[in-house]
């Protein structure tokens, strides 16, 4: 690990805080914006909700089966050059997605856009840990992890829905891409590495090493305790603007905010959630609270009033990220892998989750037509509360990550 004194004593670590968190903000918002145009995309294409619903699922196959690839890339090539490319794949990926004239060009770029997301968002988790070490770390991954994906995800669900009105779904998402290209320059330009940490320049792949950091217990424990929230806030965050809308007789513009809103609830959310984690030994309860919590949540939807459905959706989005950055400081503070590994052991946590993010959706998007919305909620939160339990095996960290 690289030493405390380099990393702590650095006036620098806070503005890499925010050159990672715009990355995070460009990154969401190549991956949510289409969730905004499915109404026109339906319409373009002549789909239906299964089909709809199988973009945020075509996503996510890029995003989990390259997040651990995306590892050892760095590993070999450095972080900083890792991150750039992450954010130059995705950014070229959501201007192609754009200039899509059928369903398939359009499913074949999402899954591209998952490939260049999972190669940066990894490695956002291994340079707030190497620059800010065991002082604020939990913190840090809530503002990036938390904080600034959720920013972007709001960006994309509501403000996307004008830019949308105005020029069309397709310019859209050629704008959205153009937007994670200059922040590729931004980062360029402006991320360094930690004073001492020249083993994140590029090192000789180590199989050893790797497999070992890789088979560590909490590290699955983890993964899989996330797989059923993991899906389950993908599908409301993307989904439940068009279930307001057409089974609520929401107005669209309402119907947006309200997905807005669920994003945007992550903000405090993960600053809370990652304050409060830096000063406490009990990890494991900042990440199986807030996801039996989000169950609770997500089974009350059916039966609450119109009127109820806001403080749900925001409470969704609060305690699910609440809980993420405690969840994202497990391979540093549970695990205790070594800082050029720690890409690649986020990336099988990520990996984990990401197939309930892939699979969750698709059912939804399928359950729902054969039975109805409310079914669909049910399903979500059986399995987020099933799958949340595993973690109750996970380890905990020996000492807090502040003094």
């Amino acid at each position: 690990m690289t030493s405390a004194r380099g990393v702590e004593g650095s006036s620098y670590r806070w503005p890499m805080l925010a050159v990672v968190s715009l990355g995070i903000v460009a990154l969401t918002l190549n991956w949510f914006d289409v969730a905004t145009a499915f109404p026109l995309i339906g319409a373009e294409f002549k789909v239906g909700l299964g089909s709809l619903s199988l973009l945020i699922s075509l996503y996510i196959v890029g995003y989990g089966l390259t997040h651990i690839p995306g590892g050892v890339l760095a590993t070999k090539i450095g972080m900083k050059r890792t991150l750039v490319l992450g954010l130059l794949v995705q950014g070229a990926a959501g201007v192609m997605s754009g200039l899509s004239h059928s369903y398939v060009e359009l499913a074949i770029f999402r899954i591209a856009s998952g490939v260049g997301g999972s190669v940066f968002v990894a490695m956002t988790a291994a340079s707030m840990v190497v620059w800010f070490h065991e002082k604020e770390v939990t913190f840090a991954l809530g503002v990036t992890g938390g904080a600034a994906f959720s920013a972007g995800a709001a960006l994309a669900l509501y403000v996307w829905l004008f830019v949308q009105r105005s020029v069309g779904w397709h310019t859209s998402m050629v704008l959205g891409g153009v937007f994670e290209l200059l922040v590729a320059v931004v980062t360029v330009a402006a991320f360094r590495l930690p004073e001492g940490g020249h083993s994140l320049g590029g090192l000789k792949f180590d199989r050893a090493a790797l497999s070992s950091a890789l088979m560590t217990r909490d590290l699955w424990v983890y993964g899989i305790a996330l797989l059923g929230g993991y899906g389950a806030y993908f599908t409301t965050s993307q989904l439940f603007s068009q279930y307001v809308t057409t089974d609520r007789h929401f107005d669209p513009s309402a119907g947006g905010l309200l997905s807005a809103l669920i994003l945007l609830a992550g903000i405090p959310g993960s600053v809370l959630g990652g304050h409060l984690a830096d000063r406490s030994t009990n990890l494991r309860m900042f990440v199986v609270g807030p996801l039996v919590t989000v169950a609770a949540l997500l089974a009350l939807i059916p039966a609450a009033p119109n009127i109820l459905l806001w403080p749900l959706g925001i409470g969704i989005g609060f305690f699910l990220i609440f809980g993420f950055a405690a969840w994202l400081a497990v391979p540093s503070r549970v695990s205790n892998i070594r800082a050029e590994h720690i890409g690649s052991a986020t990336g099988l946590m990520l990996t984990l989750a990401a197939i309930g993010g892939f699979f969750i959706p698709i059912i939804f998007g399928h359950l729902v037509p054969h039975t109805s919305y409310g079914a669909g909620w049910v399903f979500l939160a059986v399995v987020s509360f099933a799958l949340a339990l595993v973690g109750l095996k996970g380890g905990n960290p020996v000492t807090v990550g502040s003094p």
